[in-house]
């Protein structure tokens, strides 16, 4: 009889309980500018605690954000069997990238071992953000938009921005101290004065052979094999370098430093009309 009641008292329960739930999501989700994804997904999302305060919708938020967007990179790789030519196959491979770029800043976001201010969360919800609209801006750079857009529609990039608006950093004008941001710590700035750059770099990259490369891109494959993760710094001397230099993300510090305007030059060819979306023909990327 006792298990009985226990059931009839779970029942009753029951209904009370998703009302309130239901209230609770729809009196939160109000206040963000995408009310209506917010509440369907959080609706059937059963797995969460009710929200108390604001940094518990957040969080929830955007845990929320990342799962649609480890769904839409599964959804958006399996588009690729359907690219009828090389401009859609550029398009949606940038795609693949970019989700995985913004896979990373919203995983670093809810990485509770990440020294995350409100201010680096909002710079790195921006840009994972940015990231949708790039891929979205490829297929229409290259016109082939109609074919594919509305197959990779979904609303991640309403999450994030709902995140954003959460979260919410008011701009404060930067400050300076001896030309350099202040965020710019001493040793830094010591280094970017230094008159003896080779010295102080760990790889330095020549156009005549005299030194350790003669292309910045092998010297950002030699900086991946490196151990550690501190500052690594590459110098290249004055030249002018015809290549698109891409640093990986899995890359971290790696500084590159030249010997000023007009003396070391990187330029690349990639361009919309031969073939690239804007995204990958970055110089420097």
């Amino acid at each position: 009889m006792a298990f009985v009641a226990l059931i009839l008292v779970s029942l009753l329960l029951t209904p009370f309980v998703s009302v309130h739930f239901s209230d609770d999501v729809k009196s939160w989700c109000s206040q963000t500018p995408h009310p209506q994804p917010c509440e369907y997904f959080l609706s059937h999302k059963p797995d969460h605690s009710p929200i108390k305060q604001k940094s518990d919708f957040l969080n929830i938020s955007m845990q929320l954000a990342l799962e649609h967007a480890m769904i839409a990179h599964g959804d958006t790789f399996s588009l690729g069997s359907k690219c009828r030519n090389e401009r859609e196959k550029a398009a949606w491979n940038d795609c693949l990238e970019l989700y995985d770029h913004t896979i990373l800043k919203l995983n670093k976001t809810l990485d509770p071992n990440t020294r995350c201010t409100q201010a680096d969360a909002q710079t790195w919800l921006n840009t994972a953000l940015t990231n949708l609209q790039t891929c979205q801006d490829g297929f229409i750079d290259l016109g082939v938009s109609g074919h594919f857009l509305p197959l990779m529609s979904n609303n991640v990039s309403k999450l994030i921005s709902n995140t954003l608006s959460i979260n919410k950093v008011p701009y404060s004008v930067p400050t300076y101290k001896g030309g350099y941001p202040t965020w710019v710590k001493p040793g830094d700035r010591k280094l970017l004065q230094s008159s003896s750059l080779a010295s102080q770099a760990n790889i330095v990259v020549s156009k005549n052979g005299t030194h350790d490369y003669t292309t910045i891109g092998a010297a950002i494959t030699a900086a991946s094999k490196r151990s550690g993760s501190g500052r690594y710094v590459i110098y290249v001397k004055a030249g002018t370098y015809s290549e698109n230099v891409q640093i990986g993300s899995g890359l971290k510090n790696i500084m590159l430093l030249g010997d000023g305007i007009g003396k070391t030059i990187v330029t690349g060819s990639k361009s919309v009309g031969g073939g690239s979306i804007t995204y990958n023909s970055a110089t420097v990327g």
